[in-house]
């Protein structure tokens, strides 16, 4: 019987699909491009523009690999199959728009054992097992949740490879991902889609053949420990195929596995992945049980920052001002305003704060309120002191600089108390790093 041999090729711009059970089904485990919200399931969030993420994970997995159930049972009866595979997955995503993303992946097998190869479909060498593209694309929602289409694709290099077949082609994964938070520590998603192949002719002598289409599904939930500057991350991802296949193996074609994991915050950029799965069905690609460790490091905006926009207030209107008055808020990114961990306004940035007063003033205002607000990384004592220090120094600038009457403008530090997005992954921290200016207005009559 022939081994499954591993293209070597790296030189290609090897791509990943985003889809948690994908094509050759021997790289079960998928961690996603972008790294934002969990492991191998997608939310509907993407990269925001010129943000890049950078991931590594390695796999060990223990009975993974596939048997001929009939050649095997004649041979080595009444033992027990034991393989080890040790993979790794390094992948690169970079956000396109505010909604659009895309994502490379490289994945390989690094080493193997196997008791007994001879009726195993075991590799014959270590290399890189796929070609992987994907891009996400979100039409709804906002920082809290929303709805997000993935098309993802991936070409076999395994050369020989049974479950693929001779001149296969390129796999295509069509996916919806819908997602949403839950009191900001919550968050939960479900993945789901249809996975198109392009098998090739079946191996002669083979007592495996090329798979067909499937459907594929995946769920995830995870809290954040602000404390900790942790998530825990829970997940179940599976495929299951549209028509049944005349295969000798001691699997069926159908997967599902279960992960439990911890996604650690190292500081602002990097991101720690530690956890394991565990096999919940007999299925090609399953094993029985796997650990992982991996880092994502997110960088950028890599190109010109946008100039902050007027958003909707999250700020309720008091009682008694119902009538009179409703306000606005400029929100702006404490980034622009600082640097990270400072309360002093940075002098090359005021250009970004100057444009944005001097329309204020123009338009007139009754009042205004300086709200700094901070990520939730560090002790709350602490990021409610720096939000307090952050909002003075605005106040005081305004005062000085912008002539703006002192009893006219108050400034109040909140911490991390008011997220307006996920603390745990890194754009959405930057994002909760912010100064709002809620600016009251009294209508003309």
């Amino acid at each position: 019987m022939k081994k499954l041999i591993l293209g070597l090729s790296i030189g290609l711009a090897c791509t990943r699909a985003e889809a948690n059970i994908c094509g050759t089904d021997y790289q079960n485990f998928n961690p996603t491009t972008n790294g934002l919200d969990f492991v191998t399931v997608q939310s509907s969030e993407t990269l925001k523009p010129c943000i890049i993420n950078m991931g590594v994970f390695v796999n060990y997995a223990a009975n993974s690999l596939t048997y001929s159930k009939t050649l095997s049972s004649q041979v080595i009866s009444g033992q027990k199959r034991r393989d080890r595979t040790l993979g790794t997955d390094f992948s690169v995503g970079m956000g396109l728009t505010d909604r659009w993303d895309v994502g490379i992946n490289i994945p390989a097998i690094l080493s193997q054992t196997v008791q007994d190869d001879y009726f195993v479909s075991s590799f014959g060498q270590t290399g890189v097992t796929e070609i992987k593209a994907n891009t996400k694309y979100r039409f709804l929602g906002d920082d809290t949740g929303g709805l997000a289409a993935i098309v993802s694709l991936n070409k076999n290099l395994i050369e020989d490879n049974p479950f693929a077949g001779t001149n296969s082609g390129l796999t295509w994964n069509f996916e919806l991902a819908a997602d949403t938070m839950i009191a900001s520590r919550w968050a939960i998603a479900v993945n789901a889609g249809y996975r198109k192949r392009s098998p090739g002719d079946a191996i002669p002598a083979m007592p495996f053949v090329p798979l067909k289409d499937q459907w594929i599904y995946s769920t995830a939930a995870s809290y954040y420990v602000p404390s900790l500057d942790s998530k825990l991350i829970f997940e179940i991802y599976g495929s299951r195929a549209t028509e049944t296949s005349s295969i000798d193996a001691d699997r069926n074609l159908n997967a599902l596995e279960g992960l439990l994991g911890v996604k650690y915050d190292v500081n602002q950029n990097l991101a720690l992945h530690v956890g394991g799965t565990k096999q919940l069905d007999t299925s090609l690609g399953g094993p029985d049980w796997r650990v992982y460790a991996g880092l994502n490091w997110a960088v950028g905006p890599i190109c010109k920052q946008q100039k902050p926009t007027l958003v909707a207030s999250n700020e309720p209107v008091p009682p008694k001002a119902k009538e009179e008055e409703q306000p606005e808020t400029y929100r702006i990114d404490n980034e622009i305003l600082f640097s990270y961990g400072q309360k002093e306004l940075s002098a090359e940035n005021l250009t970004v704060l100057d444009p944005l007063i001097a329309d204020i003033t123009k338009k007139g205002f009754d009042h205004i309120v300086v709200e700094g607000h901070t990520d939730s990384v560090g002790p709350d004592a602490y990021n409610q002191h720096l939000s307090q220090l952050r909002a003075d120094s605005v106040r005081s600038y305004l005062i000085e600089k912008q002539n703006i009457p002192a009893d006219k403008i108050e400034a109040k530090g909140y911490g991390s108390s008011k997220p307006v997005a996920d603390n745990g992954n890194y754009q959405g921290r930057k994002k909760n790093r912010r100064v709002d200016l809620i600016i009251w207005r009294t209508p003309k009559s």
